[in-house]
């Protein structure tokens, strides 16, 4: 059954990206509802979100390997990741947004076919190697004798941000498709 574009515009083309998707935003509300809860709650939550978040990584890892990109372009969407994921803290709306429409916009220029799979990826991604450049820091920091400590309490508003990640990244996929179809390929 082919879907109509406004359909598969956020959630996705095929079954596995949009269960990647569907699981994707689940994890953002997850993180949230982490974020406001207190003590044992909070760290469940968050170990489910997390789990969430990975599950979600590995689908849309599994869908973009079956749609087929080039190995530099997987490198410039990890690249623009990592860079994301370097720059951005979880509890900043405004870096969400200014990180996370631009490396979306890229990664689906990068890529050119199938924009908003590839816009999404940069969300999917992002946890995976926050952790990754968070323990790179903290080595860092360690290594200079500084304090390198990974974890802070994040603010109240901090529990919107994951949404916020994912909504920039939806926005920056639609940005891209719109440029992509004014060029030809």
């Amino acid at each position: 059954m082919i879907m109509n574009e406004p359909q598969t515009a956020f959630l996705g083309e095929t079954r596995l990206e949009r269960i990647a998707t569907i699981t994707l935003a689940t994890a953002t509300v997850i993180v949230g509802a982490s974020i406001l809860a207190d003590g044992q709650l909070a760290r469940m939550l968050n170990g489910v979100a997390g789990l969430t978040w990975f599950a979600s990584s590995a689908m849309f890892i599994m869908e973009g390997r079956r749609r087929g990109a080039s190995g530099l372009q997987w490198a410039g969407v990890l690249a623009l990741t990592a860079g994301v994921a370097f720059v951005v803290k979880p509890s900043d709306i405004v870096l969400a947004i200014i990180g996370f429409t631009p490396a979306a916009v890229l990664a689906a220029m990068m890529v050119r076919r199938d924009p908003m799979l590839w816009a999404k990826m940069i969300p999917a991604l992002y946890l995976p190697l926050h952790i990754g450049t968070a323990v790179l820091k903290a080595a860092g920091r360690s290594a200079m004798g500084m304090e390198s400590s990974i974890r802070s309490e994040p603010p109240p508003t901090a529990a919107i941000v994951p949404a916020v990640m994912l909504a920039a990244a939806l926005a920056g996929g639609v940005i891209a498709r719109k440029i992509l179809r004014r060029r030809p390929v």
